[in-house]
């Protein structure tokens, strides 16, 4: 039986990007799903246990934790704070970021990878082997263009930060929260702009081999006057993805409020929590990989109204018959 193809480089509409999305993973399901578990599954297992035991020190001190004395000075009440910051920040929490990282990292070359394999020869079967050598070609460059998107955060933070301080001196009085606030809104719309729009940045580093600077400047140029439905298209799917995604982290949950309940049975033993939290982390996590398929074909579908790449392929074909 020949192999369905769903060509990736054409326009779309906004219903066709979410059917095209479920289409491409059920055409694909397994090869992509093997090359996301033998390539981002190793690092999710080791974020998903040191998550566990995350989980289960944060549970403790919280068990563990006596009603605080209403008349307790300041002494007292920091050291409660630092007793509780030292159980729940240790070993296992910096495990759990720095692996947090770069499995979200490898999940999303993963993806891209993948999909550029398809767009390079659709007929062959792709094997974990040929994603894995793009995999080592495009990480690097994402991760540092992961950096690179994280430092223009923290200094839009910063700047915010300090206008905001700067206009709670200046105006004061009772009208001073309310202009703080509605500036502090002012400047989470322009954060949410902003990660919308570099959302393209990893599929332009893959697609085009392309530097983690330029990719910011090429995401910008593609997503002019196409913020909305990016923006639409990412909620939509999440959402999607969030619900499916409840089979793997319920079960978690519903473990964490029977610890805190105090209710002890064979069920909220540690390792249990832990095998939980790893089932969680790992299922969540490879859902995910859903929104960034969605993204891909958003990516596509500006290129080809901006660019109309597929166009000048279609024209040099013809030239060289």
């Amino acid at each position: 039986m020949e192999k369905q193809y769903l060509p990736l480089e054409r326009e779309r509409d906004f219903s066709q990007k979410i059917n095209d999305t479920f289409s491409f993973v059920r055409l694909n399901f397994k090869d992509l799903f093997l090359a996301l578990l033998f390539i981002v599954g190793p690092v999710l297992l080791i974020a998903g246990i040191a998550g566990g035991f995350h989980q289960i020190n944060v549970l403790n001190s919280t068990a563990s934790d006596t009603p605080m004395d209403a008349n307790a000075g300041v002494e007292e009440i920091l050291r409660r704070f630092s007793k509780s910051g030292i159980d729940i920040i240790g070993p296992a929490y910096f495990i759990l970021l720095f692996a947090t990282v770069i499995s979200m990292v490898l999940l999303v070359v993963t993806v891209y990878s993948y999909m550029q394999c398809y767009l390079e020869d659709s007929v062959s079967r792709i094997t974990v082997e040929r994603v894995t050598e793009k995999v080592k070609i495009h990480f690097l460059p994402v991760f540092r263009g992961f950096f690179l998107v994280l430092l223009v955060f923290f200094g839009i933070i910063i700047l915010a930060s300090l206008a905001i301080g700067a206009l709670g001196v200046a105006v004061g009085g009772v009208a001073g929260p309310m202009i703080i606030g509605i500036f502090g809104l002012v400047i989470f719309a322009v954060m949410i702009y902003f990660m919308i729009m570099f959302l393209l940045s990893p599929a332009i580093i893959v697609f085009e081999d392309a530097s983690p600077g330029f990719s910011l400047r090429r995401a910008k140029y593609l997503i002019e006057g196409k913020w909305w439905s990016t923006f639409g298209l990412v909620m939509i799917v999440s959402i999607i993805v969030y619900f499916i995604g409840l089979v793997f982290s319920l079960p978690a949950g519903i473990l964490s409020v029977l610890k805190i309940l105090g209710i002890q049975s064979s069920m909220t033993s540690d390792w249990v929590v832990v095998v939980s939290t790893v089932i969680s982390m790992v299922g969540s996590s490879i859902l995910s990989a859903i929104t960034y398929i969605a993204l891909g074909f958003q990516y596509f579908n500006l290129v080809e109204k901006k660019d109309g790449n597929s166009l000048f392929k279609q024209i040099n074909n013809l030239g060289n018959h």
